[in-house]
């Protein structure tokens, strides 16, 4: 009796702990601190279960709000992607708030910064060979 006794309060604690589990980011594209030398053209969200996306707003470190259109459907689903502006070289942190089927609202962020490395921002001007080309066929 004595065993039983004490596997009934574990379990009773097992399930009460789970119960208290929420559901999480459980993982985003660009990932939660990324540093990447690409503008991503989308941003990815998958959270542990489905949920509402309640409130979703992405800023720069000037405080520039990056403009994101949320989901219009009252469905709860796992996984959301916008697509993206064109981003210059900042770190942005996207906060979310999402709405789990019991009803209890969680929010969190990630963050990721996007470097100037390997962003085109210099046009050279093509190289052209007419001026070689002429001075070979005045040669001639």
């Amino acid at each position: 009796m004595k065993l039983f006794n004490s596997v009934l309060v574990v379990t009773s604690l097992f399930l009460s702990a789970s119960a208290f589990a929420h559901v999480g980011l459980g993982s985003s594209m660009p990932a939660n601190g990324a540093m990447l030398s690409q503008a991503p053209t989308k941003l990815e969200l998958t959270f542990t279960a489905p949920v509402r996306l309640v409130k979703l707003t992405m800023q720069d470190e000037k405080q520039q709000s990056v403009p994101l259109t949320l989901p219009s459907g009252a469905t709860s689903q796992a996984a959301f992607s916008f697509g993206l502006p064109v981003l210059s070289a900042a770190n942005y942190t996207v906060n979310w708030m999402i709405m789990g089927d019991d009803g209890h609202k969680m929010k969190g962020n990630m963050s990721f910064m996007l470097h100037n490395s390997g962003m085109n921002t210099h046009s050279a001007p093509p190289m052209t060979m007419e001026h070689e080309t002429s001075e070979h066929t005045a040669h001639q």
